[in-house]
């Protein structure tokens, strides 16, 4: 159900971004001696559970309306677009910092979506598709 539009840039410019979640939950009953030996915070017919979570995660591209030619919703669209990659880009550059203070994750559903896995002990991997066009390397 991705959204995509035609603009002046691209034949099937994406209009939202798309994020795939799969979370997988694995839970565990402790009731042995045994096993409140190796941790001693679990206490006797406590469930553990460990959660590992995937996103895949599908950015709409950054359009300047002028290369676009947008107008009506498609500019709206490409102006909220936008924000919520400026937002994206104001908390990766914050958690890259030594000491980077508060994060508002607040400004953007993307990112409030994505807080565990950019805040946490996650794994990142980034495939970017980018138009060689000299035309569009301001984009």
């Amino acid at each position: 159900n991705k959204s995509v539009g035609c603009t002046k840039m691209n034949d099937r410019s994406s209009r939202s971004h798309v994020i795939f979640q799969v979370t997988l939950i694995k839970k565990t009953t402790l009731d042995t001696d045994e096993d409140k030996e190796n941790d001693n915070e679990i206490r006797d017919g406590i469930v553990v559970s460990t959660t590992s979570t995937l996103n895949l995660v599908d950015l709409a591209g950054s359009e300047s309306v002028r290369h676009t030619g947008a107008i009506g919703m498609q500019k709206k669209e490409g102006g909220m677009i936008n924000q919520s990659l400026l937002t994206l880009s104001k908390v990766l550059m914050s958690l890259g910092k030594s000491n980077p203070g508060h994060i508002n994750y607040r400004d953007s559903k993307l990112t409030r979506i994505l807080k565990p896995s950019l805040s946490g002990n996650a794994r990142m991997a980034v495939i970017c598709c980018i138009s060689p066009s000299d035309k569009y390397r301001e984009e």
